[in-house]
C-alpha cells in the first residue's frame, strides 16, 4: 500500500500548449550585469487561418519587443490577450491528489469538526475544487466528505502524480497576410529577471607572483534555458527606459502599467568588508601540495564597441535556478604598496580657525596588479588569500581597462604610523579686492610625520587634501589644483610617492595660503 504523508515542495509546469502556442527556440542570449538580458529567438511555425498564437514574455522591456517574418509573408497585426491553456502539473497537496486520481481506490482518514476520526475506503468519483467536496463510492453508497477534514490518505497502487488543469496565460495572436506552412520567424526582446554577477579570486603565490581567477554567477528567474548559446556582457549600454515594462506584458484591465515597479529586476550590491591583518603563528604542520588553483584558462570573447563579451557556449539553466561558470584564470605579477589620504582638517575659509593638534591618519596596505590580459577587469568582489591559504581581504575590483593598473586594498597598515599637523604661519589684511569685497590672507604650514615600524622597505603614497593655493612642498611632492566652489581658493592635493627604509622616520613639509573675508 502506497501511503501519502507529505507532498513535494517543488512544482514543474509542463505546457500542453498546441504546436502553435509553443515559444520560439532561443538562438542566443546576451546577459548584462544590470539584471536584463537580450533574447534572440528563431523558428518556423505552421499557420492556421493565417493566425499564430505565441506566449508573451513576462518582463519584456519597453520598446524592445520585435517580431519579424520571412519575406514570403508579412504581419498584419498582433493582439495581446488572456487565453486558457492546458498545463500538466505535479500533485502538491491532498487536494491535487484527489483531483488527479479520479476512479482510483483510496483509503482516507478524516477528522470531522464534530465527532470521532473516521476511515473511508472507496473509489474517488469526483472532487470539486471550489467547494472542497469529495464524492466516493463505498459499499454501494455515495459518500460526500469535506476534503479539509482529511489528514491522511493511501492507495493500493502508486497514485497518479501528474494531472492536467486549466491555466490562464497571456498570449499574443499574430495575424498574417496569407496562410503558409513553415513560416520563418525571428523574435527580439530585452527582459528583466536574469543577470550575471562576476567575482574574482586572487591567490598570492610569493612576494610578487599571483594567480587571478574570474567566475560568473548566473541567476535566472526569467525562463528556461536549454542548451542555449549564452554570452555575458561587460559594459553599460544606454537603457533610457531602464526596467520599464512594455505595455504588451501587463493586463491593462488591472492598471498594472506602473512598469517601473517591476519586482523581478535584480540589483547587485558589492560589499567591502573590514579586514584584520593576517598574523603568523608558531605551529608546525606537514606541508602537502593540494593546489587546485594553478591552471590557466580563458573563455572565448570579443570586444564590441565599448563592451566586452564573454561567450559561455551552450548552457542549461532552468527558470528560478542559478549557476557558477568559470570565465578565465591566469598568472600575473603584483607589488605591495601602502596608501594614505589626509582630509582637509582645517578648511580655514569656512572655519577661520587652525587646530594645531596632531591628527592621526590611517594607512592602508594594498597590492597593485597590472591588467596584461586581453580583456578588461570588471567591477566585482575580489577574494584574496596568501600562499599559506590564509585569508587576507575581500575588496572590490574596479573596472580596469587592458594595460591599466588595479589597486586591491588588503587591510589597515598597523605598523605605519602617520600624523598630520597644521599651524598658522602669518596673516595679512586687505591683500585682495574683488568688486567691493576686501579679503585677508593666511599662510598655513603643515607637516606629515611618518614612522615605518616594519623591518622592510615599503612604498608609500600619501595624498594631502586642502583648500587653498600650495606655495611649496618638500620631498618632491606634486600638486594637483582643481577649481572649487570657492573661486578664491582652489581645491588642492599634494601627493608624495615615497620609499621608506626599514624603521625609518620621515617628516614632510608643505605650505599653502588661503584668502578669507575678515
Amino acid at each position: 500500500m502506497k501511503t501519502i504523508h507529505s507532498v513535494a515542495l517543488f512544482l514543474v509546469l509542463l505546457s500542453l500548449q498546441s504546436i502553435a502556442q509553443k515559444p520560439l527556440s532561443i538562438k542566443k542570449l546576451s546577459v548584462f550585469k544590470n539584471g536584463t538580458a537580450l533574447f534572440v529567438k528563431e523558428g518556423s511555425k505552421n499557420l492556421t487561418n493565417a493566425e499564430l498564437k505565441l506566449p508573451i514574455p513576462e518582463n519584456a522591456l519597453n520598446g524592445t519587443y520585435w517580431l519579424g517574418v520571412n519575406k514570403e509573408n508579412s504581419i498584419k497585426s498582433i493582439v495581446f490577450k488572456n487565453d486558457t491553456i492546458k498545463v500538466k502539473k505535479e500533485t502538491l497537496s491532498f487536494y491535487d491528489i484527489l483531483f488527479a486520481n479520479k476512479g482510483k481506490i483510496v483509503t482516507i482518514h478524516a477528522s470531522p469538526k464534530y465527532g470521532l476520526d473516521k476511515t473511508y475506503i472507496g473509489t474517488i468519483l469526483e472532487y470539486n475544487r471550489s467547494s472542497d467536496l469529495l464524492k466516493m463510492q463505498a459499499d454501494k453508497k455515495i459518500i460526500s466528505i469535506n476534503a479539509k477534514d482529511i489528514y491522511d490518505l493511501s492507495f493500493d497502487n502508486d497514485p497518479i502524480k501528474m494531472y492536467e488543469d486549466d491555466s490562464i496565460a497571456r498570449m499574443m495572436v499574430v495575424k498574417f497576410e496569407k496562410e503558409s506552412m513553415n513560416t520563418g520567424l525571428q523574435e527580439y526582446y530585452m527582459q528583466t529577471g536574469i543577470n550575471w554577477m562576476p567575482s574574482y579570486f586572487l591567490k598570492l603565490k610569493d612576494d610578487k607572483n599571483a594567480r587571478l581567477e574570474l567566475k560568473a554567477t548566473l541567476e535566472n528567474s526569467a525562463e528556461d534555458l536549454l542548451e542555449t548559446e549564452t554570452e555575458l556582457v561587460v559594459g553599460a549600454p544606454q537603457m533610457y527606459y531602464g526596467s520599464e515594462l512594455d505595455p504588451m506584458t501587463y493586463n491593462y484591465m488591472s492598471n498594472n502599467n506602473l512598469a517601473n515597479q517591476d519586482p523581478t529586476t535584480m540589483k547587485l550590491a558589492y560589499m567591502n568588508s573590514n579586514v584584520m591583518q593576517t598574523l603568523s603563528g608558531n605551529g608546525t604542520y606537514e606541508e602537502v601540495n593540494y593546489d587546485g588553483f594553478a591552471n590557466s584558462f580563458s573563455t572565448e570573447g570579443e570586444k564590441n564597441n565599448d563592451m566586452y563579451i564573454y561567450k559561455l557556449g551552450k548552457i542549461t539553466l532552468l527558470k528560478n535556478t542559478k549557476g557558477n561558470f568559470p570565465i578565465q584564470a591566469g598568472a600575473l605579477e603584483y607589488k605591495d604598496k601602502y596608501e594614505a589620504e589626509i582630509n582637509d582638517f582645517t578648511n580655514f575659509y569656512s572655519s577661520r580657525y587652525c587646530d594645531e593638534s596632531d591628527k592621526n591618519v590611517e594607512a592602508f596596505h594594498s597590492i597593485e596588479i597590472k591588467n596584461l590580459s586581453s580583456t578588461p577587469f570588471t567591477t566585482a568582489p575580489i577574494f584574496v588569500v596568501n600562499d599559506k591559504d590564509q585569508f587576507l581581504a575581500q575588496d572590490q575590483m574596479k573596472y580596469t581597462p587592458v594595460g591599466s593598473n588595479a589597486s586591491i586594498q588588503l587591510s589597515k597598515a598597523i605598523d605605519i604610523v602617520i600624523k598630520n599637523n597644521e599651524e598658522e604661519s602669518n596673516r595679512a589684511e586687505a591683500v585682495k579686492k574683488v568688486g567691493k569685497q576686501v579679503y585677508n590672507k593666511v599662510v598655513i604650514k603643515g607637516t606629515v610625520t611618518i614612522n615605518n615600524f616594519q623591518n622592510k622597505e615599503v612604498n608609500l603614497t600619501i595624498k594631502k587634501n586642502l583648500s587653498g593655493t600650495v606655495n611649496q612642498s618638500s620631498d618632491a611632492g606634486t600638486v594637483i589644483k582643481r577649481t572649487s566652489y570657492n573661486y578664491l581658493n582652489p581645491s588642492s592635493t599634494v601627493k608624495w610617492d615615497l620609499k621608506l627604509a626599514p624603521n625609518e622616520k620621515r617628516v614632510l613639509n608643505y605650505e599653502y595660503e588661503v584668502f578669507y573675508m575678515p
